[in-house]
């Protein structure tokens, strides 16, 4: 089902479940005669365990918003609550993964993981097993010990998502961590990332300007209009799950997908 956004400005109505909700958050760069208006009065919320892709084209203002979700730059105006609480700040309950896996190079695979205890000066000897856990599940088990060169793009991102949920964070807010990716590679992590988000039952809320990754992943996929960013379209996904790759040749799927092509041009 698609939303308009012109015929309903907010998009729907705020669930009392909602985990995160943006409240006409509006953000400016610049001043004066270099004022730009990057994003203008998001309305939209996000349930609790719900996967929503934010889709659009380069420089609509997706990771913008993101940083915004995340507490990593605040608002022109407006807000963005995460369980009815203002995000001024990042947080122990978000989990962020970047475009690029940002690891330290000098730091072996565990250690990486394990930064963000370090930050937080939690109990390393109870997170080191989880992270050991982490790595088993994202098919990564004996490569601890490894520095990130000795490892492939798809395998450094893993190492990233392996990161963002050592906290154990009720929120994953992911910024494009595929687009680096071939082909193949970017479809294989597209099936692991929704592997690892039904076992570990976070709210997901992932940024591309794919339609074919966003129409894969969602339960929504939200239709960013660029300069300045806005909700355009609410697209819901009705694809059942678990999903397969043989999703992708579902005629919903391809017909979705030519939905959401068109939308994004008119």
């Amino acid at each position: 089902m698609r939303e308009n956004a012109n015929s309903n400005p907010n998009l729907r109505q705020v669930p009392a479940t909602a985990k995160i909700e943006f409240r006409n958050v509006m953000k400016t760069f610049g001043s004066g005669a270099k004022r730009m208006l990057a994003l203008n009065r998001i309305n939209l919320s996000i349930e609790d365990g719900e996967f929503v892709s934010i889709l659009g084209e380069s420089g609509c203002g997706k990771t913008t918003l993101l940083r915004i979700a995340a507490g990593l730059i605040p608002p022109s105006s407006g807000a963005v609550f995460m369980d009815g609480i203002a995000v001024s700040k990042p947080g122990r309950d978000m989990g962020f993964v970047f475009q690029q896996s940002v690891l330290l190079e000098w730091r072996t695979v565990l250690e990486n993981i394990l930064l963000p205890v370090e930050i937080f000066k939690l109990d390393m000897k109870a997170h080191r097993q989880k992270a050991l856990d982490l790595l088993n599940m994202l098919g990564l088990g004996g490569f601890e010990n490894h520095y990130p060169i000795q490892l492939s793009g798809g395998m450094q991102q893993r190492v990233s998502i392996a990161r963002a949920l050592i906290l154990s964070p009720s929120v994953l807010l992911m910024d494009e961590p595929f687009g680096a990716l071939d082909a193949i590679t970017r479809e294989q992590m597209n099936s692991e990332l929704l592997r690892i988000w039904s076992l570990s039952k976070t709210t997901a809320v992932f940024i591309t300007h794919d339609i074919g990754e966003a129409a894969f992943l969602s339960d929504r996929v939200v239709l960013l209009g660029s300069r300045p960013g806005r909700v355009k379209e609410v697209f819901d996904i009705p694809l059942p799950r678990p999903r397969t790759p043989e999703h992708r040749y579902d005629a919903r799927f391809i017909r979705l997908c030519r939905d959401m092509k068109h939308a994004m041009t008119a």
